[in-house]
């Protein structure tokens, strides 16, 4: 009963914080209809792009252009959903230098809770956009059959994929703890998943493949399941198994970033001159 308490209490909370944060981005309309105009603009380029190679050059290792547009849809839902839950993982150090830490370490919760959803960033809704459209467009390209267990199957996959993302954030963000300096993961994590979840990696040289699937589980984020999900080969793991692995690299790569986090928490020396 107690972790029932406990559990419905943070939910409430979060509920709370979201309603908050859409009440905040609603003072400012024009904000969000900047948003909403140049963040969906940077992805449909970048898919216009992957749409020429194809056109030029024919199909990117096996994978026709259809196939490509449900996997960049899926890596950018997920890519959305990382920036609503977990984008503070990019800025870590800000919050270490400015002792915002302070705050949390007095109150009875999770820190690591607290610094992700006490600042729910609502204009990553802005990123579904381009995500769902070139999603659908894939979906209508192949002929999905959006049967129970396959939507169950990429609801599964988001969830992995969206903790795997988070984690990776939280990992390079908790570095700050030790380097004590306010460095901007934004632009290399961009970049990092951009070139990696958006095409297929077995188009890159094996050592950089198996870097990307035992090292970094970033292959995980899309290509697997999704090839999974298609029926295309992937040399490692095909049908709903590859699903589940992503959940399954979801869940552990957060729980290594939580108690990485916490590692570097001992070190956290609050405000100071």
């Amino acid at each position: 009963m107690k972790l029932l308490r406990e559990l419905f209490h943070y939910l409430d909370v979060t509920a709370a914080n979201i309603k908050i944060a859409f009440l905040s981005i609603i003072e400012y309309p024009a904000n969000i209809i900047g948003w909403l105009l140049s963040n969906p603009i940077q992805f449909l380029v970048g898919f216009a792009t992957i749409q020429f190679v194809v056109n030029e050059f024919g199909a990117i290792n096996g994978w026709n252009y259809g196939q490509l547009a449900f996997l960049y849809g899926l890596s950018v839902i997920s890519h959305a959903l990382s920036m609503i839950f977990f984008v503070n993982g990019w800025f870590m150090g800000w919050w270490v230098l400015d002792g915002e830490f302070d705050r949390m370490l007095t109150r009875p919760m999770s820190v690591v809770y607290q610094f992700f959803f006490t600042n729910i960033n609502i204009f990553g809704i802005t990123d579904l956009v381009p995500g769902v459209i070139v999603f659908a467009y894939g979906c209508q390209k192949i002929g999905f059959c959006f049967t129970l267990a396959n939507v169950f199957q990429i609801l599964v996959l988001l969830v992995g994929a969206t903790l795997i993302r988070g984690g990776v954030y939280l990992i390079l963000g908790s570095t700050s703890f030790w380097t004590r300096s306010a460095i901007d993961f934004g632009a290399f994590t961009q970049e990092l998943f951009d070139k990696t979840t958006m095409y297929p990696i077995s188009m890159y040289p094996e050592a950089f493949q198996f870097i990307l699937t035992y090292i970094i589980p970033i292959g995980w984020v899309s290509f697997y399941p999704v090839s999974g999900l298609l029926g295309i080969e992937n040399g490692l793991a095909n049908g709903q198994v590859a699903t589940w692995i992503t959940l399954f690299a979801g869940i552990l790569t957060m729980l290594v970033a939580a108690g990485f986090f916490k590692l570097g928490l001992r070190r956290y020396e609050s405000a100071g001159n």
